[in-house]
């Protein structure tokens, strides 16, 4: 996967990191969405998120494993019980991503002259945006 999210940042030309185009891309799908919802709430157990969503333990584990790749969840084994898996969000990895959004959507350096586009008669056909002059 690793390799496939290098391939693709090269080919769109983003100057975006890899972990961050991982990260996207995990939470594109509205299950793992779902799923970081509930982990945000508190640590769930897998068959908690099971019963929940619905799935196989099987689906769930690939999505975790897809969510854990991204670094936005961790997981830890029962101590008395290792067949029993827990995930909790991480914060470290929640954060970085958070800031790193945050960075990709930072409008505060964006130039605010209105853009003017011109048909081929000369006419002006830029759109006045609601608010601005």
């Amino acid at each position: 996967m690793a390799g496939r999210v290098a391939q693709d940042l090269r080919e769109a030309d983003l100057p975006v990191d890899a972990a961050v185009w991982e990260a996207l891309t995990a939470l594109a799908d509205p299950m793992r969405l779902r799923i970081i919802m509930m982990l945000r709430e508190r640590e769930q157990c897998v068959c908690h998120l099971t019963d929940t969503l619905g799935l196989s333990q099987g689906t769930v584990s690939y999505h975790m494993r897809l969510l854990k790749r991204a670094g936005l969840v961790r997981d830890r084994r029962d101590p008395c019980d290792a067949r029993w898996t827990y995930y909790r969000l991480d914060p470290v990895g929640a954060a970085a991503f958070q800031t790193a959004v945050g960075e990709i959507l930072d409008a505060s350096s964006a130039d605010a002259t209105p853009a003017a586009c011109c048909d081929s008669g000369g006419q002006d056909t830029s759109i006045n945006v609601e608010g601005e002059p």
